[in-house]
Formats: structure tokens, C-alpha cells, sequence
């Protein structure tokens, strides 16, 4: 599976925030290497989704409107799907080739469900420990 560019920046910003706990776009855009402007489309998006919430101003900036371990990545992929512009694929002409796409459609959307961003976080988190234990100068 792959993923559009506006869902693996979204994923990111959104880590970001749950890492960090409150963060800035420009903060974000910096340390994530994501434009900014794209970024504050995406942002916006992920508002509207009701799974950040901003704050204005010269300390302004976004946090998680829920915990992240009440944040589903099918929410985020969702929210970043409805107007991300591409075109649908072509629907096969096959029955099999379609009985087999639904089947594996069905376990990623279940799978996707139940996947939380805390888990993803955590899993980001053990994977930069065990790298940085291995790191010999």
C-alpha cells in the first residue's frame, strides 16, 4: 500500500504534535522538512477532521484534540483523503480480481482502525532507542 504525500506529511505533523505535545506549523514544517504552506492545507484539513485544535498568535501553534491513543490512523487517512485530488483507479474487469481487492480493502481498513498514533509513537520511540544503543564511534 501507498500512501499520498498529503497523508505521510499529515501522519508526520500529527506524531510530531503527539511527541512534542503542542507545536507550531513553522516548527513542524522546520524539524519535518514539510512545506510550510502545504502544511498549513494539511493542518487545516486535520482541523476540520477535529483531531488538532490551534491556538493563535505569537505563541500560537496545534495540539491533539484527543488523546493519541484515541486517534485511529483510518481518522487521519480519512480526513486526508476526501479532497486529496487523485483519480480513482480503474476498476478491474474481473470477478476474482475484485472478490480479492474487497478482501484485502476490508483487513487494511480494519487494521488501519485499530492502529493508534500513541502505538505508532511508541514504536517510533523504541526503534530510534535501539539505534541510538548501537551507534559505536
Amino acid at each position: 500500500m501507498r500512501f499520498s504525500t498529503k497523508a505521510r506529511y499529515g501522519l508526520r505533523a500529527l506524531l510530531h504534535i503527539a511527541n512534542r505535545g503542542y507545536a507550531s506549523a513553522q516548527t513542524i514544517a522546520e524539524q519535518q522538512a514539510i512545506p510550510a504552506r502545504y502544511l498549513e492545507e494539511i493542518i487545516g484539513e486535520l482541523r476540520k477532521a477535529g483531531l488538532v485544535v490551534g491556538k493563535r498568535g505569537p505563541r500560537g501553534g496545534y495540539r491533539l484534540a484527543r488523546p493519541a491513543a484515541e486517534i485511529a490512523l483510518s481518522e487521519v487517512l480519512a480526513a486526508l483523503a476526501a479532497s486529496n485530488g487523485e483519480p480513482n483507479p480503474a476498476v478491474p474487469g474481473d470477478e476474482i480480481t475484485v472478490l480479492v481487492e474487497r478482501a484485502i480493502d476490508e483487513r487494511l481498513r480494519t487494521t488501519l482502525g485499530q492502529l493508534r498514533l500513541d502505538q505508532l509513537l511508541g514504536e517510533a520511540h523504541e526503534r530510534h532507542r535501539r539505534n541510538a544503543a548501537t551507534y559505536v564511534i
